[in-house]
């Protein structure tokens, strides 16, 4: 069964670019999707970011992150299991699997921009991100 987004994950989305936008509303109506997953932040603004920053959620200040553009070049969501979001990276992976293949079959099929490249948090060296995507220029 595929799953569909919340009204507030939709309001969330809708402040990222068209390419995200697209990329996580196909992925959460694959009836393939590993699981249900939120978004939980696209664009954040100033004080969110530097809040982010001081919690060490972040390593980059005002306005470095890509959530800091309008619209935003990024986007944070988590698998949504047994009633809430999740942390544990067992759902994490899976999930990030079917959304690089989503992704790649979009821009396949010439439905994205073309002007950027996917990159998850997950798969960086350090400060592992496993909510985090983000469109970088190609």
């Amino acid at each position: 069964m595929p799953f569909r987004f919340s009204s507030r994950s939709l309001e969330r989305l809708r402040t990222c670019h068209a390419d995200l936008v697209l990329l996580m509303t196909e992925a959460i109506a694959d009836p393939d999707c590993p699981s249900d997953f939120s978004v939980l932040e696209g664009f954040r603004d100033e004080a969110a970011q530097d809040a982010a920053y001081d919690s060490g959620a972040s390593q980059l200040r005002w306005p470095q992150s890509r959530h800091n553009s309008t619209p935003s070049m990024a986007v944070d969501v988590a698998p949504y299991v047994d009633g809430g979001v999740t942390w544990d990276w067992a759902y994490y992976y899976p999930l990030a699997d079917h959304v690089k293949r989503t992704w790649n079959r979009l821009s396949l099929e010439g439905a994205t921009t073309g002007d950027y490249h996917l990159t998850w948090g997950g798969d960086w060296a350090t400060l592992k991100d496993g909510p985090h995507w983000q469109l970088d220029p190609v």
